[in-house]
């Protein structure tokens, strides 16, 4: 009984977060099969495309949010231990599955590899130092660094005495660092990996911010301050995007993507304040179709990391064995998600009856 009462407690687990990882790595599906099934869109299809960027932004901001609720009540021995060993299994199945896929993918089949195939940069040791990539998983690595940095973090929060002032501080400094300072335009081996300059990674340094965002609002319930998600970053996507437009350049989220642009940021943040407000609406309904809909977002939003993974491995295996005939992956990939709801029904009814008692 006493040793119950010394352990921590856990902080009970947020289904918006579920519900928006559910989000993330379905958009994300989609823009990996549009582009590796090589299709020509519409102008109205362009346009849906691009606003899926935004799930790239939701899949780094929940990896924050997750941070703050499923290691900020640990020791900060076991936080760092447990987030070290998390960070290095991502860069080990990173290396594995690339390595492999080097060995018996045929890359000539795809025209999104002549980037490393044209300059004869898809080696082991490319891969290795992360100046190519085999399987274009960057955004893991970039996550393994982010968890790598979320002891530090974690400890801030712990240590202040107005933890949300301290991580509000954190994300002011950084964005200050990366958009007000020459920061960017500095050369040095550090700032060259933290900027992903010689490599293929999601610049650390920049993602850092929609990573502590997640971290933040985690800590400041962000279902409950959705208004003020909602104002803030709608004035600001409003500003920014006026700006860009008074200097002649793209309003394309996937234009102001690769580097992270604030606008990007703020857009993105703006479109999680609507669904914030869409879910909101959703857990309302007594509809057995919502409900079903909502139990499966929260069920992929819990296994968004081998989900990723599975999926380009479905997509990998499709083009290697049907090089000639790539959109056959709006197939394969679809089949494969609905043998995972098959495999994981018993754990979509729990979720399902769970719904339907909150709805």
């Amino acid at each position: 009984m006493e040793k119950q009462q010394l352990e921590p407690k856990k902080r009970e687990k947020n289904l918006y977060i579920s519900y928006i990882k559910g989000v993330a790595i379905i958009g994300i599906i989609l823009i990996h099969l549009i582009d590796w099934s090589n299709m020509v869109l519409t102008s109205t299809g362009d346009t849906f495309k691009d606003l899926l960027q935004i799930a790239v932004f939701l899949f780094v901001f929940t990896s924050g949010s997750v941070v703050y609720f499923a290691y900020g009540h640990r020791s900060f021995a076991e936080q760092t231990k447990r987030l070290l060993y998390r960070g290095f299994q991502i860069i080990f199945l990173y290396y594995l599955y690339s390595i492999i896929k080097l060995l018996v993918f045929d890359f000539s089949t795809e025209p999104l590899y002549y980037q490393f195939t044209n300059k004869n940069a898809l080696t082991i040791i490319d891969i290795l130092l992360f100046r190519s990539f085999s399987v274009p998983i960057a955004i893991l690595i970039t996550f393994a660094f982010l968890l790598f940095v979320s002891p530090l973090i974690l400890l801030v929060q712990k240590k202040s005495r107005y933890p949300k002032v301290a991580i509000g501080f954190m994300i002011a400094v950084v964005f200050i660092i990366n958009y007000f300072t020459n920061a960017q335009s500095t050369t040095g081996p550090v700032i060259d990996l933290l900027y992903a300059r010689g490599n293929v990674l999601f610049p650390t340094m920049l993602w850092l911010t929609p990573f502590l965002i997640g971290f933040f609002l985690a800590l400041a319930g962000f279902e409950k301050q959705k208004g003020k998600i909602f104002l803030v970053s709608g004035a600001l996507a409003i500003i920014s995007a006026a700006l860009l437009a008074k200097g002649g350049k793209s309003l394309k989220l996937s234009d102001n993507e690769f580097p992270l642009a604030p606008y990007f940021i703020f857009c993105s943040t703006f479109g999680l304040s609507l669904l914030l407000y869409f879910f909101s609406f959703l857990e309302k309904l007594k509809n057995r179709i919502v409900i079903s809909f909502m139990a499966i977002l929260r069920l992929l939003g819990d296994d968004t990391l081998y989900l990723y993974l599975y999926q380009w491995v479905i997509i990998d295996c499709t083009i290697w064995i049907f090089p000639k005939r790539p959109t056959l992956i709006w197939l394969t990939v679809p089949a494969f998600f609905v043998c995972y709801l098959l495999i994981k029904r018993k754990k979509l009814l729990e979720y399902y009856y769970m719904q339907l008692k909150t709805a």
